[in-house]
């Protein structure tokens, strides 16, 4: 059985997020749905940092096998350092957009519809 590709799940991942989009831009959509979608998405900016993190590290461990070729033929090290440093910078902004959506799925975990 082969591997699961990661480039087509998170691809996948983005395509869900467009068609949500597209969900709630028009449609009457009921505080507990809201509720329950917010929960979704904590769950979904809950995992990222771990993602990231695994991205970062699978990319330095390639660097030290030497297993990266810049197509612009420099060397890739400062490339390698400068994406792990992003990577691990959005870890950090996650943070803080998961300390927002918890806040926001509190209170919606109480409210039901009339």
């Amino acid at each position: 059985m082969p591997k699961p590709d990661p480039a087509k799940r998170a691809q996948t991942a983005a395509e869900a997020i467009r068609e949500l989009n597209h969900i709630t831009l028009d449609q009457r959509i009921s505080a507990p749905v809201i509720s329950t979608t917010t929960q979704a998405l904590c769950r979904l900016v809950d995992g990222l940092p771990q993602t990231l993190d695994q991205l970062a590290r699978q990319l330095k461990t390639r660097q030290k096998e030497r297993a990266i070729q810049m197509d612009t033929g420099e060397d890739s090290e400062a490339a390698v350092a400068e994406v792990a440093k992003s990577l691990e910078d959005s870890v950090l902004y996650l943070g803080r957009l998961s300390n927002s959506l918890h806040a926001a799925a509190s209170p919606l975990f109480h409210m039901g519809a009339k």
